[in-house]
């Protein structure tokens, strides 16, 4: 964490770090010394990541950062040997990441897998196109009382949808509800809400109000750090809660899906002002087992020539076929980087995408096509929290 946090402009502070150690745990850190000097790291989280149709074990990789005095000589090359190699003695056949920057991470493996976007929408653009009477009802919660209520809800909701990761009790403890004063950027604490339809909890939004007036007027923010609805209906009326809170004069969210349902809630989607930027970030650590790991939307078989130069392992011929993937020597339908096959496994990024960007060799006629039909999902991937 050290030597990513120079970067942030982090002040060492002994109780972030422990709550930290306990999360990652010290066993999955990987540090580069010289001279007695710490000059670089990389952790990974323990967790299990949705992919289409199933749930996977992933190294959620974190806290990668190299010192800027020891730049240019190999120390993340060989971060990235260490933690990769572990990753697979571990058995874990994926790894997972947000990039802070993009450039970085290909060379290793990684393909960029999913998008995300983030709103600032004026709160006189937040009308719906069509009006409607809430279906459920919404409540305060009390911050005493999120422990035993949100988890159940948020897993209900992450087995649907690809990009999504498990979180365990501390997880919710420190990242989720703890609300320590360096995270808020000048907004107010953490506001609960839960979504009720009967007796049933169907969602939850987590805001914070950053307050300000000018000239007499409030400008005054709402900052939506997520919002979750078991159904179509929860979703639309947490947001329709959340764009009409009074005395504020602008919403804003990050990491919302690309395909958010508010474009087509809203009368004025393009007041979103929605900007896309790259998300989560897929590395196939074991070929096999990754590819067998996940369902498809369809029957069919397809080789893959998969090139992987930093996981050998991984090297060759493919053919998935009845939801399983093995070694074989047929003829290739499909010749492809690690990269690109990252990039199209949670079902995000199709192969003609791909194609059309130089990053795939279609060896067989019509073969991008069998492999998108197979890979694609009910809905692009997600992941609503950076790592």
């Amino acid at each position: 964490m050290l030597g990513i946090g120079q970067y942030f402009g982090m002040v060492p502070n002994e109780e972030r770090m422990q709550r930290f150690a306990a999360q990652i745990g010290f066993e999955r850190m990987h540090a580069a010394w010289d001279d007695g000097a710490l000059v670089g790291g990389a952790g990974a989280f323990t967790f299990t990541l949705t992919v289409p149709g199933a749930e996977l074990p992933t190294a959620g990789v974190s806290v990668v950062g190299v010192s800027p005095t020891h730049r240019r000589r190999g120390v993340l090359r060989s971060l990235m040997r260490a933690q990769l190699d572990d990753v697979h003695e571990r058995g874990e056949p994926l790894a997972a990441l947000w990039a802070s920057e993009e450039t970085i991470y290909g060379r290793f493996g990684y393909g960029l897998a999913s998008l995300c976007g983030e709103i600032n929408l004026a709160r006189e653009w937040t009308a719906f196109t069509q009006p409607f009477e809430p279906a459920g009802r919404i409540k305060l919660l009390a911050p005493d009382d999120v422990l035993e209520t949100l988890p159940p809800v948020f897993d209900r909701i992450r087995p649907n949808w690809p990009g999504m990761f498990s979180r365990n009790r501390l997880w919710w403890e420190h990242r989720e509800i703890a609300d320590p004063e360096e995270r808020r950027e000048g907004a107010g604490p953490k506001r609960w809400v839960v979504y009720e339809r009967g007796s049933s909890i169907e969602g939850y939004a987590v805001y914070r109000h950053k307050f300000a007036f000018e000239q007499g007027s409030s400008t005054a923010e709402v900052r939506v750090l997520e919002a979750l609805g078991t159904s179509a209906e929860a979703l639309r009326d947490l947001w329709g809660y959340l764009l009409a809170i009074d005395w504020v004069a602008t919403i804003k969210a990050d990491v919302l899906p690309f395909d958010h349902p508010l474009f087509l809630l809203l009368a004025s989607p393009r007041r979103l002002r929605f900007r896309l930027g790259d998300a989560l970030w897929v590395r196939l650590v074991d070929v096999g087992a990754a590819l067998s790991g996940r369902r498809y939307s369809e029957e069919g078989s397809i080789v893959f020539d998969v090139t992987d130069e930093f996981c050998p392992w991984n090297d060759g011929r493919w053919k998935l076929e009845g939801g399983n993937a093995t070694r074989t020597d047929e003829a290739p339908d499909v010749r492809l980087p690690v990269q690109s096959l990252g990039s199209a496994y949670l079902g995000g990024i199709r192969f003609t995408s791909l194609a059309r960007a130089g990053r795939v060799e279609e060896m067989k006629a019509g073969a991008l096509v069998r492999a998108d039909r197979l890979f694609t999902w009910d809905r692009h991937p997600w992941c609503p929290e950076i790592f």
